[in-house]
């Protein structure tokens, strides 16, 4: 992937930035991961995860419904927006392998994604769950957020080994 395509507006009297129309931080990789160890340290996984898969779902759900209104956007063509933005700010390499609207469900597969590569290959478990609200959300964006459950599975991780992480996710999932 080339330098990203995306703008970025720095207001010269807050020193805001913005991108798509949102404000927007730009912080190094291991400071955020950090961050992400001590949570799960002081939490526990699971509770974190909870909490991480609802914030990062209504994340999602509002950065569609801006790009949308603001571009003009269908719903599957905000879904992939959002993944390709993903990408470019850097979370990882997001690909949508399969986005069923008609059935509500989807698979993407990540490569380079900042949990794995900060975590490493033997982490022996799946470390990105903070994407599965990423996915519930775009999901929520493409069923027109209808209140309808959605859940996220990360069925395998780099930081298990594999070549990349890859989220199965839709309507009855858990």
């Amino acid at each position: 992937m080339a330098a990203p395509e995306i703008p970025i507006d720095v207001d010269p009297e807050t020193g805001i930035w913005r991108t798509d129309d949102l404000p927007m931080v730009y912080l190094p990789r291991h400071f955020l991961v950090n961050n992400h160890r001590a949570v799960e340290a002081a939490m526990g996984i699971e509770p974190y995860r909870a909490i991480l898969r609802q914030a990062t779902e209504a994340s999602a759900v509002h950065w569609c419904a801006v790009q949308a209104r603001s571009l003009g956007l269908d719903p599957e063509q905000t879904v992939r927006r959002y993944f390709q933005r993903l990408s470019q700010r850097g979370w990882g390499r997001f690909e949508v392998e399969h986005l069923d609207a008609a059935r509500g469900q989807g698979r993407i597969a990540l490569s380079a994604s900042v949990f794995a590569l900060e975590y490493g290959a033997g982490a022996g478990r799946p470390v990105c769950y903070m994407f599965e609200g990423f996915m519930t959300g775009a999901m929520r964006h493409l069923l027109g957020d209808a209140g309808v459950a959605v859940g996220c599975e990360e069925t395998q991780c780099a930081a298990q080994g594999h070549d990349r992480c890859r989220f199965e996710f839709g309507i009855g999932r858990s």
